[in-house]
């Protein structure tokens, strides 16, 4: 499936409850490098717990007005929770998998890859072997970490790292 096919609502996600908690899943077999869906909503200044950024001081939200069954619906991103070892990527606003994902299985990203800084830090519970067990966002974390998150950080965070890099080598000069 092409980028360009990539559609903001999808037949390929669906938004599950389970035991008080809503996840997003894939419906069907996935192949690695899939277009799932295209992050839709309203652009605005003000980060939430809710929000994914997108660029420098740009966030998508969902409009103020929606009930829970169109947010389920036509902003399905929102139920997109917190990995580690993630099976989605976030490249400006279209989501893709990073390796094949089976039915039912959660689509998940790492929020240190879009998030400057969250609104709402919390403790991750994701269980992955390299798990950082706080999640407070990019600006936060060490600069291994940084750099081998570096093929899957948004735009504006790879600006910010690029930016450190360079200021690193004008001050070793």
């Amino acid at each position: 499936m092409g980028e360009r096919w990539c559609a903001g609502i999808s037949r390929l996600v669906g938004v599950v409850r389970e035991a008080g908690e809503y996840r997003l899943v894939v419906t069907q077999p996935v192949a690695a490098g899939t277009c799932l869906f295209t992050i839709g909503g309203e652009v605005t200044g003000t980060p939430t717990r809710y929000t994914v950024q997108v660029g420098a001081g740009e966030h998508i939200d969902v409009p103020p007005d929606c009930g829970n069954d169109e947010v389920q619906d036509l902003f399905s991103w929102r139920f997109m929770n917190h990995s580690c070892e993630p099976t989605v990527e976030i490249r400006g606003r279209k989501v893709f998998s990073v390796r094949a994902i089976e039915p039912w299985q959660e689509i998940t990203f790492d929020y240190n890859t879009t998030e400057y800084e969250m609104v709402e830090p919390f403790a991750c519970r994701c269980g992955a072997p390299n798990c950082q067990e706080q999640i407070r966002g990019f600006r936060f974390l060490p600069a291994a970490e940084r750099e081998r998150l570096r093929p899957r950080l948004a735009g504006h965070l790879l600006s910010v790292l690029d930016s450190e890099l360079d200021d690193r080598h004008v001050v070793g000069h």
